[in-house]
């Protein structure tokens, strides 16, 4: 059970860098630089609860000041191991919780295969969704099970934390109703309706519909897509295929999430119906619930697990297709469909009182589980890699030539974000990571001509300057790479060579050898330059100069 966490930490400590990128700016370098230059508490305490687009990251923003008090510094690589706690906490909590039902402890080993998968990796190394995601799964969880063992305190706590770390977490609320409506605890749910209006009233206070109410009218032309991505989203752990269509990416997520909703339906009817018959009579010869639960709580846990993500589902079915329907099962979602199958499986084994049943729904969810979390790696490294590499040689740009960290160079936004970063840096507040700043120092210091052998392919196209190495291979290493660079006694630019889509028979492969990359001109001042690519192997540099492109 501990390899697939032991591997993701290791994962996160390995190709983490201190560096922001394109959302990130706002919440975390912005707040805290405006933090700084304020001493007024009503100030500070408007900046703490600004919202970022459509979400008040309030907990995100604590743990941003919590680690300047303690180091005066802002480092992301922190920001990346802090938000990945709560998934540990959530991890815990699931244990917690499998305790009730006094199953054997190797009923537990498809979780942490599920949980500690990559698939999430735009999660787990970028800051802002670290810091809201895994934060709001966590306080969603903890309320939960802390709601379900009647602890009603710490669940309405909880159930605040979630609302205040991303515009999911407001969906504790109904999920909480749930929970206590199941159990008659009326005099709590009264409290804790009078809880959550107040926090989500609180929470939308002055924010913008974010061009939401669109959605709607895009759901009235196009229905099917938001049922669909429903499925999809729950579904989201079998996308096996991301280098594919959407069509044939989506097609196995939409079947597995609805195979899965099947039983899902039928476990919660069977927790609904007692509480029918209690209350209006109804249903008097049905059995009870069948989970063996001798704390009388794993089943509550999970009807709001379940609650929790249904609602999530409809929503985001309701206000993302317009977006474009991979946003279904974009890398920032999957942490949910995660939660989804762990509930689907932890439902079943405690449900059925038929032991051959229960192992044989082990054995499967344990193979299932394990072929997602190999899957996820051999799918997924090599673009957590190849996006590290990418950061790295940005952060120079970012450093040296006023953009690179995700906005159009020399925009507004791009002069705001490169005066932001020098300014921290003046302060001492931040420092660019060091691997960049030695490969910029030794490719200034490259001199010779690039080996005539390697059949480089320079086109000079209408809006860039396209160059191809079909000899490339890229490197899970974290500093091996390809970059192609443009110089002048001026400037020094880098651009990530990027690897060539694998196109043959293999579902699961994403890249064939070879690099290329379009160097836009945009991107680059007037003048004359030297072109060049560089392979770069830890410390050791080979490469050079491909010849002089001019940009008028």
């Amino acid at each position: 059970m501990a390899l697939p966490v032991v591997f993701w930490v290791a994962v996160i400590l390995y190709y983490s860098v201190n560096l922001p990128w394109y959302d990130d700016f706002d919440p975390f370098p912005d707040f805290l630089h405006k933090w700084i230059s304020s001493d007024a508490l009503p100030e500070r305490l408007k900046l703490l609860f600004q919202p970022n687009n459509e979400h008040r990251m309030v907990v995100g923003k604590l743990a941003t000041l919590l680690y300047y008090w303690i180091t005066g510094h802002l480092n992301f690589t922190f920001l990346h191991i802090g938000a990945a706690l709560f998934t540990l906490g959530t991890l815990a909590v699931f244990w917690r919780a499998f305790r009730r039902s006094e199953l054997s402890g190797w009923y537990f080993l498809p979780i942490p295969f599920l949980l500690f998968q990559l698939q999430y990796h735009l999660i787990f190394l970028w800051a802002i969704c670290g810091w809201q995601h895994e934060p709001v799964v966590f306080f969603v969880v903890l309320s939960m099970f802390l709601l379900s063992g009647k602890r009603f305190a710490g669940a309405l706590l909880a159930g605040v934390c979630a609302t205040y770390a991303m515009s999911s977490g407001i969906f504790v609320w109904p999920a909480g109703v749930v929970v206590l409506v199941l159990r008659s605890q009326y005099k709590q749910l009264a409290a804790w309706i009078v809880v959550g209006i107040v926090a989500v009233g609180l929470y939308f206070y002055g924010m913008s519909a974010q061009g939401n109410e669109s959605s709607f009218a895009f759901f009235a032309k196009y229905p099917h897509l938001s049922v669909l991505g429903f499925f999809a989203f729950l579904g989201g752990l079998f996308d096996f295929f991301p280098q594919k269509s959407i069509v044939v990416r989506s097609a196995l997520p939409v079947f597995m999430a609805f195979v899965a909703m099947i039983w899902v339906v039928i476990w919660l009817w069977r927790q609904v119906t007692p509480w029918l018959g209690k209350t209006f009579g109804m249903f008097k010869n049905n059995p009870a619930p069948l989970q063996k639960d001798h704390a009388g709580n794993l089943s509550a846990f999970l009807v709001g697990i379940f609650s929790f993500l249904l609602v999530e589902a409809l929503v985001i079915g309701l206000l993302r297709p317009r977006f474009g329907f991979f946003v279904m099962i974009v890398s920032n979602y999957k942490i949910y469909p995660a939660l989804f199958l762990i509930a689907t499986y932890l439902s079943f084994i405690v449900s059925t009182q038929n032991h051959h049943a229960r192992k044989r729904a082990w054995q499967a969810a344990a193979l299932i589980s394990l072929a997602i979390w190999g899957i996820s790696i051999y799918t997924n490294l090599p673009v957590i890699s190849e996006r590290r590499k990418y950061y790295t040689v940005n952060g120079y740009n970012q450093q040296f030539n006023g953009f690179g960290l995700g906005h159009v160079p020399y925009s507004e936004s791009a002069k705001y974000v490169d005066t932001l970063m020098k300014q921290l840096v003046q302060m001492g507040v931040y420092s660019y990571p060091k691997e960049g700043q030695e490969l910029g120092r030794q490719v200034n210091a490259l001199t010779t001509a690039f080996p005539v052998e390697r059949q480089v392919t320079v086109v000079h196209r209408e809006k860039g300057i396209y160059v191809n190495d079909p000899e490339g291979r890229i490197s899970p290493i974290r500093d091996h790479g390809e970059y192609a660079f443009i110089r002048n006694a001026e400037r020094l630019y880098f651009f990530k060579m990027e690897p060539h889509a694998y196109t043959g028979r293999n579902f699961f492969r994403q890249y064939d050898k070879g690099f290329d990359i379009e160097i836009p001109h945009s991107s680059l001042l007037p003048g004359t330059y030297d072109l060049g690519i560089v392979n770069v192997e830890g410390s050791a540099l080979k490469g050079g100069i491909l010849g002089k492109v001019t940009i008028p």
